[in-house]
């Protein structure tokens, strides 16, 4: 059959997300995708592309065999995409993609390496957003669009995060993985993947299938090295600092009390002595799995180390507010909120305070553990909402109590924005404040209306 989107001008812009469609767009309907269109967002359409098997009432349809099916091929064609052209990076793993990402995307900028990057931040060109996800990982069509604006502007390298979620609905179909990180593994995502089993395999089917090129690991994450068989790549890298025997080994030499970690990296290309402002450990695993991709593309060890100590952490992500001893970051699950904790609980002078909830309609089990771990390591917990959706948020914070212990540090505040002012009220000098889960989020979650809600704002609106 010949290729149905040759019809339409080469720029004109297909979507398959209802919430990206803009006037005069072409919306592919996949899987029934057109039912979650507004008469509104119909109208803003230039057509609707509909599988031939779908019947919906809606204007400017024009219906396609076979289109499910089908349609990677022709958009890989309607995109002129040439696969083997790129040599594209996938970081998948429960915490520490974006920071990985990130770190990465900042010492290709200091070293001119042209790049784009996809993941929960956003998408960006040569460091330069362009467009806000809805998703982590996006969908095939998103993908190939990026990959053809990459390709026009001479960009091999794509840094993408890849999801346990965006992995088992195939986002990533048809793309080479030429290069993979796997950062940790535990337990996330549960009330979609329905054990930690599932969501383990989701995790490692993005290399079952490729033979990449290089795959980098965290090597004492259990859960990893436990796996490494399954590791299908040409070279595969770990990183440990509890192992001399990984491909890159570090040790802490000094922490500074402004974030500093000084550290010695024993590497397959040279050793190294550094010192960069990522203000934990549990960030230098994430800093040096990125380190087996740079060198393939840059063949340069020394200028990665180069260009250290000038890294700035991403938005959300063990950020310190304007009031020093207030930090903000995007912990929701247990073994996140552990690494965050233990980091601030050996930095804390007198008291940990943490400010958190759970978000509703998703993994209940993981709710008690986080409550076990801010019990372990804060003398004062606020219980308090975080994207509720349609659950009773009273609900969540009992769950969440239920593995705390110590009854009286517990302060249950469900307005996220009073908890925050509340605990900010009772800091000390010698106290620190977590605020955990939502991070660069700017959007609070309550039945099904999205209200503007930022951790970082409030902060500021009560030490202004």
């Amino acid at each position: 059959m010949k290729n149905p989107f040759l019809e339409f001008s080469s720029n004109e812009n297909v979507v398959t997300n209802s919430k990206y469609l803009k006037k005069n767009d072409v919306f592919l309907s996949l899987k029934g995708g057109a039912k979650y269109l507004t008469s509104d967002q119909a109208n803003l359409a230039k057509h609707i592309l509909l599988d031939s098997s779908e019947t919906i009432d809606l204007p400017k349809v024009i219906k396609i065999k076979d289109l499910n099916s089908t349609y990677l091929e022709w958009i890989d064609e309607y995109f002129d995409i040439d696969h083997s052209y790129f040599d594209n990076l996938f970081i998948t793993g429960t915490n520490g993609k974006t920071s990985t990402l990130s770190f990465l995307s900042q010492i290709f900028k200091s070293n001119d390496i042209k790049h784009a990057s996809s993941g929960t931040l956003g998408t960006f060109i040569n460091d330069k957003k362009i467009f806000n996800n809805e998703l982590t990982t996006e969908e095939p069509v998103f993908i190939r669009n990026l990959m053809s604006k990459c390709f026009r502007l001479s960009i091999k390298n794509i840094i993408f995060e890849a999801s346990s979620i965006g992995v088992d609905k195939n986002r990533l179909q048809g793309l080479k993985i030429d290069h993979a990180i796997f950062t940790n593994i535990s337990r996330d995502h549960l009330d979609y993947h329905g054990s930690l089993k599932k969501y383990i395999d989701a995790k490692f089917k993005l290399i079952s299938n490729s033979k990449a090129k290089t795959v980098a690991v965290n090597f004492d994450d259990e859960i990893i090295s436990r796996h490494l068989r399954k590791m299908y790549s040409k070279e595969t890298f770990t990183i440990s600092s509890k192992s001399r025997e990984a491909d890159i080994f570090f040790r802490v030499l000094k922490f500074y009390e402004d974030g500093n970690i000084e550290f010695l990296a024993e590497t397959p290309w040279g050793k190294f002595q550094a010192a960069s402002k990522i203000e934990s450990k549990f960030n230098l695993y994430n800093l040096f799995l990125s380190l087996p991709y740079f060198q393939y593309v840059n063949k340069d060890c020394e200028n990665f180390f180069a260009q250290i100590e000038s890294l700035s952490l991403p938005y959300g992500r063990l950020n310190k507010t304007e009031k020093e001893n207030i930090y903000i970051d995007y912990a929701h699950s247990p073994k996140a909120l552990e690494s965050v904790c233990k980091y601030l609980y050996k930095k804390k002078k007198n008291k940990l305070i943490i400010v958190f909830g759970a978000g509703g309609e998703r993994d209940e089990g993981k709710r008690y553990q986080m409550g076990e771990i801010a019990d372990k390591y804060c003398e004062k917990i606020y219980v308090t909402s975080d994207n509720p959706r349609n659950e009773d948020p009273r609900q969540i914070a009992g769950m969440i109590i239920d593995g705390i212990k110590g009854t009286d540090k517990i302060c249950i505040e469900l307005d996220r924005s009073c908890a925050i002012k509340n605990a900010i009220n009772e800091l000390g000098e010698e106290d620190i404040l977590l605020i955990a889960g939502k991070g660069h989020e700017k959007k609070q979650i309550i039945g099904n209306e999205y209200l503007d809600f930022s951790d970082f704002e409030e902060v500021k609106k009560c030490t202004a």
